[in-house]
């Protein structure tokens, strides 16, 4: 049996906005780290314009637990900005991500380092999740086992918040984009990179995971988000050479925010497609 000892280290990384005045979503989320089975972790939490309550109570995390990190984002707090200060100081060879108001089965990271070790061309590697809105399960999400690149047209085919990289795929790829056309697809940004560097991905067919989803199905994202969006897709495409075959796919951010919100619900949950 594998001890702590000779585990190799995982860095979990999460950026932290906390703006709920209930603490039981954060506090459950990294609790589940916390209880992993895959004891030989470091949990990284970089924090930007948290409630008080919820700055406090990371405080007080960090005085309990040794294997927490907490600090402070910088302005404008962006997702990829905290996650970018968060590799900063990683040790891990492995970076596992994680949401603030998400759960981790407790043998997720055990699970996917695994795989990682079994699968030595494979460079990150997530899982399949059960969905939940307001606290009740929704759905399920399954991933294709082995994305392609066409597997990215229509939507990410991976969770972002259930990935384990090995570090150097990341430092390949120099880590998150900060640019304006990645606020809110960082992610898709991101794995783009890492598939046009000749890095591959897969899902493990299991669930490992509770995902919350948005409150709507458009979440938070305006429609100058969505032409963001377009851009960086229209990038990365270009850089995979998928263009201009893949070119329809470039506007679909645009189109789905002009859909009806009841029609983009009823087609998210027919196809299991993002926004």
């Amino acid at each position: 049996m594998r001890t702590p000892q000779n585990e190799s280290l995982v860095s979990v990384i999460m950026g932290v906005r906390y703006r709920l005045g209930n603490l039981e979503p954060l506090e459950r989320a990294i609790q589940s780290i916390l209880d992993q089975t895959y004891r030989h972790l470091e949990l990284l939490i970089c924090e930007y314009d948290s409630t008080e309550s919820a700055k406090a109570w990371l405080t007080k995390l960090v005085q309990q637990d040794d294997r927490v990190c907490l600090f402070q984002g910088r302005e404008p707090g962006l997702l990829s900005q905290n996650l970018n200060d968060c590799l900063t100081v990683a040790k891990g060879a492995y970076i596992a991500r994680m949401d603030d108001d998400d759960f981790s089965c407790p043998e997720r990271l055990a699970r996917l380092v695994t795989y990682l070790e079994a699968h030595p061309k494979i460079a990150f590697v997530g899982c399949n999740a059960d969905l939940y809105r307001s606290g009740v399960q929704v759905g399920r999400r399954t991933f294709p086992e082995y994305p392609s690149t066409q597997d990215f047209y229509m939507t990410q085919p991976f969770l972002h918040p259930a990935l384990v990289f090995r570090r150097e795929a990341l430092d390949a790829v120099k880590w998150y984009s900060e640019d304006k056309h990645c606020v809110l697809c960082e992610d898709y940004d991101l794995l783009l990179r890492l598939y046009a560097k000749g890095f591959q991905g897969a899902n493990l067919q299991e669930i490992l995971m509770e995902y919350t989803l948005p409150a709507t199905a458009k979440g938070n994202r305006t429609m100058g988000h969505r032409w963001n969006e377009s851009v960086t897709r229209y990038r990365r495409f270009r850089d995979l050479k998928a263009l201009p075959g893949a070119l329809p796919w470039v506007v679909k951010p645009l189109i789905v925010g002009i859909m009806p919100e009841n029609l983009l619900g009823k087609l998210k949950k027919q196809y299991g497609t993002g926004g």
